[in-house]
């Protein structure tokens, strides 16, 4: 969604990574199509796969191939008696738009593998029907996007088997639908265009497909649509670097991630060239952050919007194939052998269908094996746009520790008032929440102005975007400080501990004179969280937040919370004297926000006066750890 706030950062960001490189984008393989390309492709299917692979690929006998034949094959039967897709006439197309792409993924990838005519009859009928449509309701231009995708793919694999007036239809709709209205769309003024968030890489990415599958066709336009996306995805690939982080958050890191993979795919496979679109910094160490970001519970770190995801992730295999890494692939072969149970045994699975799923059997590579080699480190500091650090007791024991804190700034597309802010699981139970994002609907709804970043804007007043739903330190009630950033620093390794220290002080220059937060993973698994502030010409009231679904009681040096049968204790101490507030905050507190059942909030109070320092000390120890701890103590007999 678009970032009507400053986007200094990220300029910044991309200008570095250039310099850094010591290559201009021209250099490093950026440019534009030669003229000749578009006139020499390859034939139809050239999207992904060519015919030859597509005849490989219904040979391929390993377990995660079959398993995922299977599974294609059984959604594409269920589809078969699906009713149709109901698009709206005005507004939004969005959600039939990626319904009808999932859709036509299957059915199209289902017929390459088995030759049978239902399954090409029923895309037919899929495209013709997205063909239709007068428009791709271009005034949300994802819809276009998704649009594109799903017509682009769909033509190109069936194009042999579709009559040539079926052809010129979905021809024409890619043209007037998509291709066309996005010239009317401007760079230069922070759109989708050229912007540093996720609508660039899913509407380049779409329509750049749609161009690929009609170029014969089309040559020029599509050509224009092509060289635009080029030129203008480093705008959102200057995002990864360094490290690869993703400052709008898993959700949406899986969104434009994904379109960005389809870009590169489909470029090598059409063009013989991916124009280097993977090899921005940080890019192909993405997946990286995404394996990074999941607990031992299995629930990500979800900062900024984040949507609750409960989908299989296809391009990690993409990733692992790019990088030779099997780690990458691990979760994903798991959620494919739990989509393949569910569809054979009629069991509902706790994975839901990515509508990219037929893809993966494109991207898998069988030479890659199964077993994952633990290689993936247990603590993880990416820098740039969104500084993120991540400690973890082990990789394999679901009991284990799990701390992930971020810095940055608010002002970034779909981020939270949120920096220093963190999760802590430990014992399989998430201690420390973040509430992900707030009903889009909701929002507008109430008419708050949901998409501007300002220090002013209404956005900040919804409970779980705003600073009152975040695990963060506050001062006098005050918001942080739109235009200021938070670093995220590694701290050497101390008796075995391990940690980062976040550099607070330019999100409250107007309330402190310095601010730091330090999170420290212990070799024992408890972890320390250290908060330290000193005070300017005027004295502050101090709030120390926490969210948590556990029941919570006072004990003499803390509150002890208890969950799903565990506990953690909460063992404060300080400079100064604090109070320790329990707030129920599971009632809406505004017309745009939800409820948040068995949600408490704990706030430890303390006042600090004028040109003075001081410090709030935390101690987590799962019961675990405790219990271990106790059985140390205890004598021998």
């Amino acid at each position: 969604m678009r970032n009507v706030g400053q986007h200094g950062f990220v300029g910044i960001a991309l200008v570095i990574l250039l310099a850094c490189s010591g290559l201009s984008w021209a250099q490093t393989g950026g440019g534009n199509v030669p003229e000749a390309y578009l006139k020499t492709l390859p034939a139809h299917p050239r999207l992904f796969a060519s015919a030859d692979r597509f005849a490989a690929l219904a040979k391929q006998s390993d377990s995660v191939s079959l398993h995922l034949k299977a599974y294609i094959l059984h959604q594409a039967e269920t589809l078969l008696t699906a009713e149709r897709i109901n698009y709206p006439t005005t507004g939004f197309k969005f959600g039939p738009m990626r319904a009808v792409q999932g859709r036509i993924l299957t059915l199209a990838m289902t017929y390459r593998l088995t030759r049978d005519n239902r399954f090409l009859s029923r895309a037919r009928d899929e495209l013709l029907q997205l063909a239709a449509l007068p428009d791709w309701a271009p005034n949300h231009f994802l819809d276009v996007g998704e649009g594109a995708l799903a017509a682009g793919v769909g033509l190109d694999w069936l194009y042999d088997d579709l009559a040539p007036a079926d052809r010129e239809q979905i021809t024409q709709a890619i043209v007037k639908n998509a291709l066309l209205p996005s010239l009317n769309v401007p760079e230069g003024n922070g759109s989708w265009v050229d912007g540093d968030f996720n609508w660039n890489q899913v509407c380049h990415g779409g329509l750049s497909i749609g161009a690929l599958a009609i170029a014969e066709r089309e040559p020029e336009l599509s050509r224009q649509i092509i060289n635009r996306a080029i030129k203008n995805l480093p705008h959102a690939g200057a995002v990864y670097a360094p490290d690869g982080a993703y400052p709008e958050g898993p959700s949406y890191w899986s969104y434009g991630t994904t379109f960005h993979v389809l870009l590169i795919d489909a470029l090598r496979s059409a063009l013989g060239s991916s124009y280097s679109l993977e090899q921005f910094p940080g890019f192909l160490k993405t997946a990286d952050f995404n394996l990074q970001v999941v607990g031992p519970s299995g629930l990500d770190f979800n900062y900024s919007d984040y949507h609750v995801e409960t989908q299989n992730e296809p391009i990690m295999l993409w990733f692992a194939r790019e990088n030779h890494q099997p780690d990458l692939a691990r979760q994903e072969i798991a959620d494919i052998q739990t989509l393949y149970r569910s569809a054979m045994t009629g069991v509902k699975s706790p994975v839901h269908e990515n509508r990219h799923t037929s893809l993966e059997l494109i991207w898998w590579n069988p030479a890659l094996g199964t077993k994952a080699t633990g290689t993936s480190p247990l603590h993880w500091t990416s820098t740039g746009v969104l500084p993120i650090a991540v400690m973890r007791s082990s990789w394999t024991d679901p009991l284990g520790t799990f701390v992930a804190i971020k810095g940055g700034t608010p002002n970034h597309s779909h981020a939270h008032m949120d920096v220093g802010s963190f999760v802590m699981e430990a014992d399989g139970v998430r201690w420390a929440l973040d509430l992900g994002t707030e009903s889009y609907d909701k929002m507008r709804a109430a008419k708050l102005d949901l998409w501007n970043y300002a220090q002013t804007s209404t956005r900040w007043t919804t409970f779980r975007v705003g600073p009152d739903g975040h695990n963060i330190l506050r001062f006098n009630g005050a918001q942080q400080l739109i235009g200021a950033r938070a670093t995220v620093d590694e701290l050497p390794v101390r008796t075995g501990a391990v940690g980062n220290s976040l550099d607070l002080t330019p999100l409250y220059a107007d309330q402190v004179a310095t601010a730091q937060r330090t999170v420290r993973l212990q070799p024992d698994r408890s972890v320390t969280l250290d908060d330290a502030w000193t005070t300017g010409d005027k004295p502050v009231s101090v709030a120390w937040q926490w969210l948590t679904k556990a029941k919570v009681s006072r004990i003499p040096k803390g509150l002890l919370l208890q969950q799903d049968g565990q506990t953690l204790e909460l063992l404060f101490s300080s400079s100064g004297t604090y109070q320790i507030d329990i707030d129920d905050v599971s009632q809406a507190r505004n017309p745009q926000d939800s409820p948040n059942p068995g949600v408490s909030r704990l706030v430890v109070r303390m006042e600090t006066p004028a040109r003075s320092a001081a410090n709030l000390h935390v101690q987590l120890v799962p019961g675990s750890v405790a219990r271990q701890q106790l059985n140390q103590t205890l004598p021998h007999r």
